[in-house]
């Protein structure tokens, strides 16, 4: 499964600048939430609730938040490249600048496993991971995941 079958060009940014993950949570959910608050709370809550299960920092500087949300309908993935690496307290101690968010429908079960699948397979591969981090704008990114 390519990585564009389930992220789209809009679903990725670069050079997003937040200073630590309590931030970034807080980005994502204002991303897929637009200007509900209520939902985007309950995004950050259940990002918190998946972190303190242990830290989605999976090492090499890439992080793969994920979970389930009641309030959405079909699986949703987003891709940041952050301006500034942050801390995941990943088991490798290197900050993340590489981040893959996975939320999926309550009732979800097998298509979130195999984004989780396919991003995993694509992150253990150095040299994507290599050319990913200097790539500069989100088109040269898309096109990349295209590819590969």
């Amino acid at each position: 499964m390519k990585l564009i079958e389930f992220i789209g060009p809009d679903s990725i940014l670069v050079d997003v600048d937040v200073d630590s993950k309590k931030n970034l949570f807080k980005f994502v959910a204002n991303y897929f939430a637009k200007d509900d608050l209520e939902e985007g709370s309950k995004i950050i809550e259940k990002l918190n609730e998946r972190e303190r299960l242990g830290s989605t920092g999976i090492g090499n500087g890439i992080a793969i938040p994920h979970s389930k949300v009641s309030l959405i309908d079909k699986t949703m993935v987003l891709f940041l490249k952050l301006k500034s690496a942050v801390d995941f307290s990943a088991q490798d101690k290197k900050y993340v600048d590489l981040v893959f968010v996975i939320l999926a429908p309550k009732n979800c079960q097998s298509e979130h496993l195999l984004v989780l699948s396919s991003i995993s397979s694509f992150v253990k591969n150095e040299s994507f991971v290599k050319k990913l981090r200097r790539l500069k704008n989100s088109k040269e990114i898309y096109k990349f995941f295209g590819k590969v």
